[in-house]
């Protein structure tokens, strides 16, 4: 948003997700991202979601839980 974009693909790789986002289906574990993921699509003109095998995401895979792990040593340095 703060970048002034639009339309906004987002691929995942979780199937789980995609399903309650489309209303497919509905886990409890994930309401509240789910409920997050639609506030935020709000802001956008078009927002598509796409399912990317996990096979061929390895790289992004690798890049978000090397990014969560740096998140919760950072937050663990805080205190």
């Amino acid at each position: 948003v703060e970048l002034e974009i639009s339309d906004l693909k987002v691929y995942t790789d979780c199937t789980t997700l995609l399903g309650a986002i489309n209303g497919l289906s509905q886990r409890k574990e994930i309401i509240g991202i789910v409920s997050d993921i639609r506030s935020i699509s709000t802001a956008f003109a078009s927002i598509s979601f796409f399912h990317v095998p996990r096979s061929k995401n390895i790289i992004c895979d690798q890049l978000a839980k090397a990014s969560l792990r740096l998140s919760v040593m950072n937050m663990g340095q805080a205190h």
